[in-house]
């Protein structure tokens, strides 16, 4: 017996979503305690500019893997057929499926692809998480930045 396809594409969200979340906190939890430690290691000056632009690259990268994820959970979704489809391209690539991921994760939605069927869940709810954890992301930045750039003022 074959499990309905709203069940599976309910599931494989679920399962990305929460490797998702995980996977930011965990980016932000090493980057705090890398920010801590760097606290108290270098100069002044110097220590400004590589803890920010530490922390700006770092979330940034977490930012990527997360939209190749949930790119893959739309590409292996789509090979296995009956889950709906990507439509605005004659063949979709894998790469295809993470640039889709990546207007739906910034919320962007360009509009010259589209899902139709029951991936439209996973579609809606990328960008949702995308939402949430760009916002995490600026969050935390704005905390790291304050903290940084406010030892500076110290007479």
């Amino acid at each position: 017996m074959r499990m309905p396809t709203e069940i599976v594409v309910t599931l494989i969200t679920s399962v990305i979503v929460a490797v998702v979340v995980v996977f930011h906190y965990e980016t932000i939890q090493m980057l705090n305690r890398w920010v801590v430690r760097r606290h108290s290691h270098t100069k002044q000056t110097i220590r400004d500019r590589r803890i920010i632009l530490s922390v700006i690259f770092g979330l940034l990268f977490a930012h990527v893997v997360e939209i190749w994820l949930f790119g893959l959970a739309f590409y292996l979704l789509l090979g296995h057929g009956g889950f709906g489809a990507i439509v605005g391209q004659s063949e979709v690539s894998f790469l295809d499926c993470v640039y889709f991921s990546a207007g739906n994760f910034t919320t962007a939605g360009w509009g010259d692809l589209a899902a139709t069927g029951d991936i439209r869940f996973l579609a809606g709810t990328e960008a949702l998480v995308g939402f949430m954890v760009i916002t995490w992301s600026a969050s935390y930045g704005y905390l790291v930045m304050a903290r940084t750039l406010k030892d500076n003022t110290r007479p």
